[in-house]
This record gives structure tokens, C-alpha cells and sequence, in this order.
């Protein structure tokens, strides 16, 4: 009866949430700009994949598992907040700062100039609070559940004083994170630090054109990656009995499937089994762990399990159950069953094909990498992000190098978007990266990622401040070309017969330049970030331009269609948008 209590109620949970999340994401991608002048819709460069619901009798999956008598403590974000100072702006911050967060401001202040002795400053720490160049934010965050000490997250700011018009090209200052309190919204709990904040503020540049269906309010922003976590989060199972034994057998059996040098899980109450993130299934991949526990077995005898996996085989080509858990089921059980869904891997529908075969893969059987490069290379297969996704823990790299770089030249935008992100992490070599703007904070990683198919910028607006140039060898601005915009500081032009472009900005003092950069759209994004000063060859390095504006910049030019390349912007999933749905059962408690 718990059981189906439990799962009534994170169903009734999960239908608003994924309601919530498609009524969400259908105006982002380009976030707001549209496709080649068109309204927003769901925009080619979409990442979203996820599995779909499949209603149907009850499957023996779940049965005898963990997940059937347990449920996750510590699987919702958890919510921190804090106070900070944005520095930086140019006359758009507040002279106003509260009484009450004037004395922690002056104190971080303080502590992050005393890391830096060698620095003289202009400024007191009080003239820069009272300074119409900065702002007092309220930063906001989620800490993934199970997230390790220094696991980094993306940040929320907005601005605490109305008279601040814009947080556009701001730093914040470093800033500390304590948990929201659940019984009083909004209202900061007193105590222990559990996360930091800083980096550049990044206020999303686009949406503001008439056909945008997207506000874009500049006294708000994020820091990509600009939270890291400072405790590692508490992650449990929490039994619906009160058993020794039953939590030892759980214990068991998940540090039996994850071994290494520290277990996994420790049974520490008679309802309680205490987690740890193996190393493999950090830095994003938590839910993947979680998953996989709640459908590990609890019985480790030999005769059962082969039992089991037999059962569970035969559900895999069954069309009225969930093959997703049926194929975690039979992960769970282990590598023994391998030699029983080999003979599905070239089953002729294809879900049984393919969740045979990531079965397999995942366990370790070379013979499924085929398979998953199949269904890679299968156009009609409805599989093939998923199917890209796996292959990013490939353990013959080489061949999934080799499918991947192919993949860049797709028809479907989303599959070549999909294809760099596996590539960047099978392949690395193959990826030129540099990081622009050294000054701390740094500003965004470049990469050019070599290719055949048609130029493509791509865009990330989480993890990391990223721009991919994927086709980056053959991406070049298209003279003439002329961009200039109100309220911008910079002005680029070319002639129809020049090979240079000239570059102006305008600064508070004075122009600057004019600057000649190469037409190479690389190159000119390099100078465009890079650090406003001169390099060992007495050369300027950059211009010292924020994240956003480079974006908004490159994709201007694209739009006027003075650059030979297509550009999409990166769309967050549901679960980025509104967290992970949180399960049903007991209050946690993390102080």
C-alpha cells in the first residue's frame, strides 16, 4: 500500500511538471530571437530527448527492488540564497544599499581584497557600495541533489534597489549561500554556509526585437557556473519499514553493484541507508545513479537473479510495459545477463533493439557499441540523441570519434549540436579550445571544432559560458558588412573589397581604435572578449566585451547574414528549468 501511495503521489506531481516544463521551454532557444526572422517556436537547436510515458499493466521491473520499498531523501534541488555586490556597471547600478547588508557586504569586500595584497585600490570598500557602478543583488541558486563539494551550478541575480537600471557587464563579488527556509518563503535560514557565488553576470541579450516573445528584464541575470558548492549534499534511502536487516540488504547490494575504495552506501539507521556519488556518476550524472539504484535487486542469490533476468528478457519485446525500467531492471541485475539479450540487439522493432543494446553496452558488452552506433547512424531511428548520449562513455573512443565527426555534417541541427557535446568529451584533441579573457573572472571558452557540413555557431547558456564554432576552419564574415547599434559601445564595418574589418568602441574616456581584425569569425570573436590590454608583443589582446554582448554581436551579423554560418542557442531541459521533481514522503532536513 505504501508503495502505491508513494508512486500515486509523484505521479500526481509529475504531470503539472512536465505540462509546466513544455509550456516553459516553447519560446527559448534562440531565446527570444526567432529562426531567420519567423516567431519563436521550438527552435532547431533544442537538446530535449526525454522517454515517453507508456501506460500499461505493471511490469516486473519494479518488483523486488529497491526502489519498491524505499524512497530518495535529498533528490529536489536545494534552494540558497544570498546577498552580494555586482561591480563594474557603468552608472546603471544604486548609490542605495540597506543598513541591514551594508555590514556583510563591507565584510566580503574586505575578505576578497586581502586574498590580493599586491593590488591598490581607488576605492574604500564603503565608496564602492555608495558607487552608481554597483549594484546589491539577491542571488539565487539550486544545488543539485547529491552534488560533492566544489560541484559548480549556474546563479540567479537580481537587483535589490529599483534605482538600478542594469546589470548588464557586471561582476559579482564573491558572495555566500545559505539554505531558503521552507516554512517561511523566501527568509534566509541562519547558519552554515553551504555554497559561494561570483563571476561575470550574464543578461540574456536577446528578445528584444518586436517579433520576441520573450521580456528581457536587465536588472536580472545568471552567472553560468558561477555557484560551487562548499558541503557535499546529503543523499539517503529511507525504507517504508523499520528493519536492520532490510537496510543492511539494501547497503549490500548497491555497494555490491558500485565497488570501490569507500562504499557507496551505509546503512545507519533501521531506516536509513546514507549515499555517495560514485566518481563516475558525478557532475551531472547524479540522476542516472538514482535511477539505476531504485531498480538494482535486493536478493543476491545466483539462482534468483537468473530467475529474474529470464522474466525481465522476455518483458523487453512486450509493447504494454515500460522498456525503459525493464531495461534498468536487467542493468541492475548485472553483466549475467548479457548472453540472454544479445539476440535482441537486432530485433526488428526498434525500442527493443536499442534498450537491449544500451543494457549491454552499459554492462560492458563490445558487441552493443555496434548497435548504438546503428541506431547513431539511423535516420528514421527515434533514438538517435539518446543513442549520441551513450556514446560519450564509449570505451573504444576512437570509433565513436569517428561516428561523431560524421554527425557533424547532419541534416538535423539538433543531432550536430548533440554530436559536438559527445565529441568535446570522447575526443578532445580534435577540438581547438581557448579560453578568452584570462582576467579573473574568465569570460567564455571558444571552440572550433572542425568540419565538412555547414558552419554553425551554437551558444551554451548553462554549465559554462561556451561558444562553439563547428565548422570554425571555414566560418568568415561576408563583406560589406556594417554593425552598429544604440546603447552599444562598439562599431564594426568592411568594405566590399576589404580583407580586415575596422573596429571601434566607444568608452567613457574616449574611442578607441579603429582596430583591424582578420575576417575569420574565430579570430574576431577571440578579440572581441580577450582582455583589454596588450600582450607580450605589445599587441591589444581584446576589447575586454562581455559574454553576452559577443553573443548578441555574432548573432546581429548573422542576421544580417554577413556571416557564412547558421547559430543556435542552447535550450535548457525541464529539469534545468524547474528542478528535479521532488519525491513524496518525509520533511529533510540539511542544517
Amino acid at each position: 500500500m505504501f508503495v502505491a501511495r508513494l508512486r500515486s503521489r509523484v505521479t500526481a506531481v509529475m504531470l503539472p511538471a512536465m505540462l509546466l516544463g513544455v509550456l516553459s521551454t516553447g519560446g527559448c532557444g534562440l531565446a527570444g530571437l526567432g529562426k531567420e526572422g519567423e516567431p519563436v517556436e521550438r527552435p532547431d537547436g533544442t537538446l530535449g530527448d526525454g522517454s515517453e510515458l507508456k501506460p500499461g499493466r505493471p511490469s516486473l521491473a519494479t518488483q523486488g527492488t529497491i526502489g519498491s520499498i524505499t524512497y530518495v531523501q535529498g533528490q529536489q534541488f536545494m534552494l540558497v540564497r544570498g546577498y552580494g555586490l555586482v561591480v563594474g556597471l557603468n552608472r546603471t547600478g544604486s548609490t542605495k544599499c540597506r543598513p541591514s547588508l551594508r555590514k556583510d557586504l563591507l565584510r566580503e569586500i574586505r575578505r576578497a581584497r586581502s586574498g590580493k595584497p599586491h593590488i591598490k585600490y581607488e576605492q574604500t570598500p564603503e565608496e564602492v557600495i555608495n558607487s552608481p557602478d554597483t549594484a546589491v543583488v539577491v542571488v539565487d541558486a539550486k544545488v543539485p541533489a547529491g552534488a560533492a563539494k566544489r560541484r559548480r551550478f549556474d546563479v540567479s541575480v537580481r537587483a535589490v534597489d529599483e534605482d538600478t537600471t542594469s546589470l548588464v557587464g557586471g561582476i559579482l563579488m564573491p558572495c555566500e549561500l545559505k539554505i531558503l527556509a521552507a516554512l517561511t518563503p523566501g527568509e534566509i535560514k541562519q547558519g552554515k554556509t553551504h555554497a559561494k557565488a561570483m563571476g561575470r553576470v550574464f543578461v540574456n541579450p536577446f528578445g528584444r526585437s518586436a517579433e520576441s516573445a520573450t521580456v528581457v528584464n536587465l536588472r536580472e541575470g545568471r552567472i553560468i557556473g558561477g555557484g560551487t558548492n562548499v558541503l557535499d549534499r546529503r543523499l539517503g534511502l529511507v525504507t517504508s519499514v523499520e528493519s536492520y536487516a532490510t537496510v543492511r540488504q539494501i547497503s549490500d547490494a548497491i555497494n555490491r553493484r558500485f565497488p570501490g575504495d569507500e562504499p557507496v552506501a551505509d546503512a545507519d539507521s533501521p531506516t536509513h541507508v546514507a549515499l555517495k556519488i560514485p566518481p563516475a556518476f558525478r557532475h551531472g550524472q547524479e540522476g542516472g545513479f538514482l535511477r539505476l539504484v531504485s531498480h538494482l535487486p535486493i536478493s543476491s542469490s545466483p539462482v534468483e537473479l537468473e530467475a529474474r533476468a529470464k522474466l525481465l528478457a522476455g518483458e523487453l519485446v512486450r509493447t504494454d510495459v515500460s522498456i525503459d525500467e525493464v531495461a534498468l531492471a536487467l542493468e541492475g541485475v548485472g553483466e549475467s545477463v548479457i548472453p540472454m539479450i544479445r539476440p535482441l540487439y537486432t530485433h526488428s522493432r526498434r525500442p527493443v533493439s536499442y534498450y537491449a543494446a544500451r543494457t549491454g553496452y552499459r554492462l560492458g558488452d563490445e558487441l552493443a557499441i555496434d548497435v548504438m552506433i546503428r541506431h547513431v547512424t539511423d535516420a528514421k531511428s527515434p533514438f538517435r540523441l539518446r543513442a549520441i548520449r551513450e556514446l560519450e562513455t564509449c570505451p573504444k573512443r576512437y570509433r565513436a570519434a569517428a561516428v561523431l565527426r560524421k554527425l557533424l555534417a547532419d541534416e538535423d541541427l539538433r543531432i550536430r549540436i548533440r554530436a559536438y557535446e559527445a565529441l568535446r568529451l570522447v575526443d578532445p584533441q580534435g577540438i581547438v579550445r581557448v579560453v578568452v579573457g584570462q582576467r579573473d573572472p574568465q569570460n567564455f571558452l571558444l571552440e572550433v571544432v572542425p568540419s565538412d557540413g555547414p558552419p554553425l555557431i551554437y551558444a551554451r547558456q548553462t554549465g559554462y559560458p561556451r561558444i562553439a564554432l563547428i565548422g570554425g576552419d571555414r566560418m568568415v564574415c561576408k563583406p560589406p558588412l556594417l554593425y552598429s547599434e544604440a546603447g552599444k559601445p562598439l562599431t564594426l564595418s568592411a568594405g566590399s573589397s576589404d580583407n580586415m574589418i575596422t573596429v571601434l568602441k566607444k568608452e567613457p574616456k574616449g574611442m578607441l581604435g579603429p582596430y583591424y581584425v582578420p575576417l575569420s569569425v574565430p579570430m574576431l570573436t577571440r578579440f572581441l572578449g580577450g582582455d583589454l590590454q596588450p600582450g607580450t608583443d605589445g599587441i591589444l589582446e581584446g576589447l575586454g566585451i562581455g559574454y553576452a554582448e559577443v553573443l548578441n554581436l555574432l548573432y546581429r551579423l548573422y542576421e544580417k547574414k554577413a556571416i557564412n554560418a547558421t547559430m543556435r542557442w542552447e535550450e535548457p531541459s525541464v529539469e534545468e528549468l524547474i528542478g528535479t521533481l521532488e519525491p513524496m514522503g518525509r520533511p529533510e532536513s540539511e542544517l
